[in-house]
């Protein structure tokens, strides 16, 4: 490859002409969210129904995800994540090309892992899966086994938050910006289980409220225009450092991946989110205010 893209989302034009290219691994980041515990699972059966030519599957909520954590998506280690980076064929010159079944949350989970092993070579497809089938472009079924390859981890400082960072930024919200990247409780909360109904209507004290279904166009799995992107977010001041979290930590990552996009440079995502944060009753919450 000649010149690499300088954003951090790439069309499905400018992915169906380097498909062929061999330093290019597209990855599918899907994960499925079902009723039962825990909720989070892999996508791998739709994977083989139906995925971008050569692509392959990266499994977030098993092999990129903690055995030993204490929440479900829990990070890996930088070494572990680069363990099965390499499994997937990435090596230290591969392009990485991520994509979802949905808007991109999911691949930006799989953004923020590389990144956070030193992996810097790495892309979102806006619009995914969806959007390319919607253009008629191909898709081949079955699983794609890669060659494996060699790759290091270089742990990168400033990828995430934990709980103690959260502690130390109560009441002195000019230190970084709180994000609260779920979405919106639902009018009709009849068929949504309760802890879903709990996360979605509680927030970190001092949050500005961004849920990450936003980045996306109304009906669509395409992102909002960048300056669209950019308003959605501007009660986020560039100046200062930003902590995004969600219930999980597993959708946070398209918002921190949209404000890197818009120039911020101090990003985190807060791994346990309210996952952990809600575990606790001793940690204060708000109530979440809709805007009317």
């Amino acid at each position: 490859m000649n010149e690499r893209p300088s954003g951090v989302f790439v069309s499905t034009a400018w992915l169906q002409s380097v498909l062929d290219d061999p330093t290019v691994r597209v990855i599918d980041a899907s994960v499925k969210m079902v009723a039962e515990p825990p909720h989070r699972v892999h996508s791998h059966d739709e994977y083989c129904q139906g995925h971008i030519p050569g692509a392959v599957y990266a499994d977030i909520p098993g092999a990129l995800s903690d055995p030993d954590g204490p929440f479900p998506v829990t990070r890996p280690s930088a070494e572990q994540a680069a363990s099965v980076f390499g499994s997937l064929g990435i090596s230290a010159d591969t392009l990485v090309v991520a994509y979802d079944r949905e808007i991109g949350q999911y691949a930006s989970r799989l953004w923020w892992l590389l990144q956070a092993a030193g992996h810097e070579a790495v892309v979102v497809l806006d619009g995914g899966l969806q959007k390319r089938v919607r253009e008629n472009r191909p898709v081949e079924t079955g699983e794609i086994t890669p060659v494996p390859a060699e790759i290091t981890a270089v742990p990168r400082d400033g990828m995430w938050a934990d709980k103690q960072d959260i502690m130390d930024m109560l009441g002195e919200t000019d230190r970084a910006t709180l994000i609260a990247a779920a979405p919106y409780l639902p009018e009709d909360i009849s068929e949504i289980p309760a802890g879903a109904v709990r996360v979605m209507s509680r927030v970190i004290p001092g949050s500005v409220s961004v849920p990450y279904p936003a980045m996306a166009q109304p009906g669509s799995t395409a992102l909002q225009p960048t300056e669209q992107r950019e308003h959605l977010l501007a009660a986020v001041p560039k100046g200062a450092p930003a902590i995004v979290y969600c219930a999980s930590g597993l959708s946070a990552p398209l918002i921190g991946l949209s404000l890197v996009s818009a120039g911020h440079k101090e990003v985190k995502i807060y791994d346990g989110s309210l996952d952990e944060w809600l575990s606790d009753a001793r940690n204060p919450t708000e109530s979440r205010v809709r805007p009317s």
